[in-house]
């Protein structure tokens, strides 16, 4: 029987998030709340789902096991604290927070309640990434010496002035908060933890409070060393790069395709099965619901990236490299 699930935050990402469990075994859309009466209304007939009036009233609601939080990140502690308290499941979109202390309390809400917490960086599951981690774990890639990501988007220019991604306190280093996190996670999943960041940013054009361009260096624990560039302002780019000493693993277009290079050999494209990484995460979520498994991203994953994102943040307000402080 499908997991009931209230959806907070009714964006562009939270209307995907509901398109998404039409596809997800497991789970179905039951209420969705937003500020706006409009959007709530909007997206319960889009959706044949209930409009709560309130937050309050959409947990109180028996029928919603598990929420899904899209909303803005200074929000999220507030939502996961109301979610605590009357016993359900989330699945927080990421980053979890902008700073360690605020991860570090919802940690401790989540922990204290006995919730799930689960954090949405589902880019790991693409289909190309899965692959990846098969190929290191089974030693074909051998000691990895670098990496290179990057996650970008077009159309940054063009958010309206009120959009969360508009605002530097809730989208610091532009397109790093809402894209490039996503490779920050990646990167811990094959890689392991950065051990040190040094970011480099531009911020030239005619809405200087976005920045258009990032480019991260990264030091991980491991010793090995890599690059993450992102950018609000350039056509959609997906891909990350593993290089290891007996072969490198190409991954592009979005985690659709692989090419692995062996030592002295060209790159082999290697079969992949798709996977839908939005799905597969709603399914996974209404397994952690019903106590079937614990999420793969959990807390301590969606605590890991923001460790990271605040030493970004740190690096390019100093222009040091700086250490992340886990």
């Amino acid at each position: 029987m499908a997991v009931g699930i209230g959806i907070v935050g009714l964006g562009w990402w939270g209307r995907a998030l509901a398109e998404g469990t039409n596809a997800a075994a497991g789970v179905e859309v039951t209420a969705g709340f937003a500020r706006s009466a409009e959007a709530r209304e909007a997206f319960a007939r889009d959706f044949d789902c209930k409009a709560p009036g309130s937050l309050e009233e959409l947990l109180a609601d028996p029928g919603v096991k598990g929420i899904l939080v899209a909303t803005p990140h200074s929000t999220h502690l507030e939502i996961l604290e109301a979610a605590a308290a009357a016993g359900k499941a989330v699945l927080m979109e990421k980053p979890l927070a902008l700073t360690t202390q605020a991860a570090k309390a919802m940690v401790t809400v989540a922990t204290e309640a006995g919730i799930p917490l689960q954090v949405g960086h589902q880019r790991r599951r693409t289909a190309a990434n899965r692959a990846i981690k098969k190929l290191i774990d089974a030693g074909d890639i051998g000691p990895i010496q670098m990496a290179e990501a990057n996650q970008s988007i077009g159309g940054g220019l063009t958010h309206p002035d009120d959009a969360w991604r508009r605002d530097r306190s809730e989208s610091p280093l532009g397109g790093m908060t809402s894209l490039g996190v996503h490779k920050v996670d990646t990167m811990h999943y094959l890689i392991g933890p950065m051990k040190r960041v040094a970011v480099f940013t531009k911020n030239e054009m005619e809405r200087p409070e976005i920045d258009e361009a990032t480019v991260i260096a990264i030091e991980f624990e491991s010793g090995a060393v890599g690059t993450l560039v992102t950018s609000f302002v350039v056509p959609m780019i997906s891909r990350i790069s593993v290089y290891g000493m007996q072969a490198t693993a190409f991954n592009d277009f979005d985690g659709t395709t692989l090419e692995v290079q062996k030592m002295n050999e060209g790159r082999v494209p290697v079969s992949l099965e798709p996977v839908d990484p939005v799905v597969d995460q709603l399914v996974e979520f209404g397994k952690v619901v019903r106590e079937e498994m614990a999420p793969e991203t959990g807390a301590a994953e969606g605590l890991a990236v923001v460790s990271v994102l605040e030493a970004m943040v740190e690096s390019s307000e100093t222009g040091q490299a700086v250490d992340v402080r886990y």
